[in-house]
């Protein structure tokens, strides 16, 4: 699959969170947004935002495989959502961490993806390169295996389109002579 499914997320707002007043749709900032008639806010449906890690060792690659649905069964990197208190930075190290039992050290930015395959709405993930600095690699959390692999023995059943998009990107710069894409 190499492009996402588009889902139009369902708006979870039904009522202004200012004074509780019904919403209704109106044409807003170029687009249709909710809007509440009795106090004027504009409820603005802002993407999900996660964050994970690639942890790379002797040219294999970290991943988990999911004890929990969505994508139950399938394997994807280690990373999950962001906590209100958290910087995207903190929560790569705190899922790897509930995932895998490893300690990593950020290594600098991986990338960036934007989704809308996700049923509870669009989102996008910050990705970083990490280095194991503790732990034991154990699975955690939503976690039923965990398993490094070489690029040419990746799954073929990987979760998410974002993971999917990450690994590719990440097999065609191991690959290439100088590291790029």
């Amino acid at each position: 699959m190499d492009s996402p499914v588009n889902i139009k997320p369902v708006s979870l707002w039904r009522f202004c969170p200012y004074c509780a007043n019904p919403l209704e749709k109106r044409e807003l900032f170029g687009r249709e947004r909710l809007y509440c008639p009795a106090c004027g806010n504009v409820v603005f449906q802002d993407p999900k935002v996660g964050a994970g890690v690639l942890l790379e060792e002797d040219g294999k690659i970290l991943l988990v495989k999911r004890a929990v649905p969505p994508e139950k069964g399938k394997w994807g990197l280690p990373a999950g959502f962001m906590e209100w208190d958290e910087t995207p930075e903190e929560t790569a190290k705190r899922e790897c961490l509930e995932e895998t039992g490893l300690e990593v050290e950020l290594q600098g930015l991986f990338g960036i993806f934007h989704y809308t395959d996700d049923f509870r709405g669009p989102g996008i993930i910050i990705l970083y390169k990490a280095k194991r600095v503790g732990g034991t690699l154990t699975p955690g959390d939503d976690a039923s295996e965990i398993r490094f692999f070489s690029p040419d023995e990746l799954p073929e059943d990987i979760a998410f389109e974002t993971n999917r998009k990450a690994l590719t990107l990440w097999k065609k710069r191991l690959l290439s002579p100088s590291g790029q894409e």
